[in-house]
């Protein structure tokens, strides 16, 4: 079988460590049946120290359907284990830099012992297991950080993304501009930055997703195109269901799509309405959260029947402190196995931001009202989507009725409101000898037409005078009528 994935933490019991792998063999008598079968393999002691990503084992173990997570076998009960085939060199250096990352983080606070790696790699440090481990981190304590970033919704962050490939992009497209290299040279190299990501993070779905994007859009800047977002999500999301259907059931595939469509599609017209009451930066962040969210609420409840209520307030207070950690903690990521001096620094300087997120988590989800519980399943998702579509659509229906009543006011007080509009335009004008009704002439220094009537020199202005003219005018109509 091949280990497709890092062994981490057992998520059951009896066993201390777990990988995803696929079994490319079973030998049973004198026969070898071929099989493409994705499986968990679960290991106990040592056999959790010598296994890595990569590898390519034979082992005699007993297969089981699976009782709970994404993959449809269990393979435990491990023995006679041994290595047919060593990972590649790029995997091999990979895994080499991802243990002296783990030792080199061992040195930091309990939180950063978490939370960088986590940030990084996508993998928590608790959940890390390997020789670079020195002390795992307290238990307890790791199991109160994550739920609380799970409580105040930033528990994505968590978890390798498009930001990561984003941010590899503007640094590697930056360095091809500095030194002045042509578009198709940047653009492959732009590549060559998503594979070597994609290499050394956790490799999950939305990894996955955001890698095969990245490099269409790559292609399209080697290409001379312009990026399209929705066109490049809409291809990869064709090209993975297609030669990957079983991703259709991935809760993190589902999400990481959601979340790139709600940013593509309203983040613009969001912002637009956020700029007439917020400064243009906090609308950007405003929008883009709030997109994300409109668009992951249903998928999210179907994981979890609740609503995290401070979950834009988090996201928007952690949101300044985001990118430069995670370019921090890259760096500390690649130093590691060869200056491990300025590694730590680097992540020492990445856990300065990853504390400013756990403190937010933490206010953010003391209060006991931060999480709104909801139905759950799928009725519990499309109440969501209903919800959804009436705050959506409720400002453009009280419009059309605040038009509609305008309307009828209108045509039932045709007349009253000739007669106010006559009235209005008498005391604004005055009528010459020769029988023309003419505008009474402003003052000197004011442009307002009719501030003082001709023949009254009110000695004001503005606002006073228009109150002024206004005034003597009504007392003057008055004064007429009882005549």
């Amino acid at each position: 079988m091949r280990i497709d994935t890092p062994m981490t933490a057992s998520s059951r019991r009896g066993a201390d460590c777990q990988a995803d792998v696929t079994i490319i063999g079973v030998h049973e008598a004198a026969r070898v049946t071929p099989s493409h079968a994705s499986a968990r393999l679960f290991a106990n002691g040592d056999t959790c120290i010598s296994l890595d990503h990569g590898m390519q084992i034979r082992t005699q173990a007993s297969v089981s359907p699976a009782a709970f997570g994404s993959r449809p076998l269990w393979v435990d009960d491990l023995t006679h284990t041994g290595i047919t085939r060593a990972p590649q060199p790029a995997r091999s250096l990979a895994n080499r830099m991802r243990h002296s990352f783990a030792a080199v983080t061992a040195g930091l606070s309990d939180q950063g012992r978490i939370l960088v790696p986590g940030l990084t790699c996508g993998l928590l440090g608790q959940d890390y297991i390997g020789p670079g481990a020195l002390e795992q981190p307290d238990t307890t304590y790791a199991a109160r950080v994550e739920q609380e970033f799970r409580t105040s919704g930033i528990m994505h962050l968590m978890a390798v993304s498009g930001g990561h490939f984003i941010l590899v992009a503007q640094l590697a497209q930056w360095l091809g501009a500095a030194i002045r290299l042509p578009r198709p040279v940047a653009a492959i190299g732009v590549i060559a930055a998503y594979q070597g990501l994609a290499i050394l993070v956790y490799p999950s779905d939305s990894v996955l997703r955001a890698q095969i994007m990245g490099t269409f859009s790559a292609i399209g800047m080697l290409l001379g195109r312009p990026s399209q977002t929705a066109s490049a999500l809409a291809w990869t999301t064709i090209m993975v269901l297609t030669l990957a259907p079983g991703k259709s059931a991935s809760y993190g595939y589902a999400l990481s799509s959601a979340a790139v469509l709600g940013i593509t599609l309203c983040t613009l017209p969001l912002q637009r309405r956020l700029d007439r009451r917020l400064p243009h930066a906090a609308s950007q962040a405003v929008a883009t959260t709030l997109s994300a969210q409109i668009f992951t609420l249903p998928i999210q409840i179907l994981m979890e029947p609740q609503i995290p209520l401070m979950s834009v307030l988090a996201n928007l207070m952690v949101a300044p402190f985001v990118s430069w950690a995670t370019i921090t903690g890259l760096i500390a990521l690649i130093l590691a196995p060869f200056v491990p001096a300025l590694a730590f620094a680097a992540a020492w300087l990445a856990s300065c931001g990853t504390a400013i997120m756990a403190w937010t988590a933490h206010v953010c989800a003391a209060p006991t009202w931060t999480a709104l519980a909801w139905p759950s399943g799928i009725p519990g998702a499309l109440l969501a989507l209903a919800v959804q579509a009436v705050i959506a659509l409720l400002p453009g229906i009280i419009r059309s009725g605040a038009h509609a009543i305008g309307d009828r006011a209108i045509r039932y007080g045709l007349g009253r409101t000739s007669r106010e509009q006559h009235e209005r335009e008498a005391r604004r004008t005055f009528v010459t000898a020769g029988g023309e009704r003419r505008p009474h002439p402003p003052i000197a220094g004011n442009s307002r037409a009719g501030c003082t009537p001709a023949g009254r020199p009110w000695r004001a202005c503005g606002k006073i005078g228009v109150w002024l003219a206004e005034t003597r005018g009504m007392i003057d109509d008055q004064w007429h009528r009882h005549d």
